[in-house]
């Protein structure tokens, strides 16, 4: 008896060791599209079209991924002249759970996150959706709103209520300039105990302004324009991918 006891404990052993060896990986692609031109001396008031994909190595539910950085080579942005000095903050947007109030003005982009709710690393429920429209804000000085909302009744529909924003920051560097935001656990995990394995994210942000007083502007850049996004997973993996979102 003893040994058998001693088998079946192996053999558990061994089974909870390849579950965590066969763990889910998520996987990653990005897609961008940015007109050419521009220079520092003649900057270049474009539109940016953003897509990626997430998905995993073995086909099953995505690992909820916290933090995005992306950064577009030769972009700069400015944030304080294109509403006229008005912004709609996405803590305002999460306190009331609607824009009504936002600025028409300060409203410069959409897209929609698909996504499903389930466990990490577990089969996809294909009715277990949470599909969210995305508009974006002119946020603060130096920042943009990303507002997410759907609900049961709505298209896109997400099967747990959201009306959520985030704060993404937009910073300038010498290569040209970043996007960066955390997800808030409410949108991690919309269900107690469940997570949001999102599959693709589709964003436009219009040409808005011109030259240096526009919310984006190309200032230039060497062959083709990349664009490059750090994904940190909830449990702390981090990944970067790149892709060419046109000529310079």
């Amino acid at each position: 008896m003893r040994k058998v006891s001693l088998v079946v404990a192996s053999v558990a052993a061994l089974l909870c060791f390849a579950a965590v060896a066969l763990a889910s990986t998520n996987t990653y692609k990005v897609k961008g599209q940015i007109a050419s031109g521009g220079s520092k001396t003649k900057p270049k008031a474009v539109a940016v079209n953003f897509d990626y994909t997430i998905g995993t190595d073995d086909g099953n539910l995505s690992n909820p991924v916290q933090t995005y950085k992306i950064h577009f080579d030769g972009l700069n942005s400015n944030t304080k002249s294109v509403a006229g000095g008005k912004y709609c903050k996405a803590s305002a947007i999460t306190a009331a759970g609607n824009d009504d109030a936002c600025p028409a003005k300060t409203h410069v982009g959409t897209g929609v996150v698909n996504a499903f709710v389930g466990a990490a690393g577990q089969p996809i429920d294909p009715g277990a959706k949470c599909d969210l429209a995305l508009d974006i804000y002119v946020g603060g000085p130096s920042s943009l709103a990303l507002f997410l909302h759907g609900d049961p009744s709505t298209t896109p529909r997400c099967l747990a209520p959201i009306n959520q924003a985030i704060d993404a920051k937009l910073k300038n560097d010498s290569k040209g300039g970043s996007l960066t935001f955390t997800v808030p656990p409410g949108l991690l995990h919309p269900v107690a105990g469940l997570d949001s394995g999102i599959t693709q994210v589709t964003s436009k942000i219009k040409k808005v302004g011109t030259a240096k007083k526009a919310l984006f502007y190309s200032i230039g850049c060497s062959g083709s324009r990349k664009v490059g996004v750090t994904f940190t997973a909830e449990g702390g993996a981090s990944e970067t991918v790149s892709a060419t979102a046109g000529k310079c």
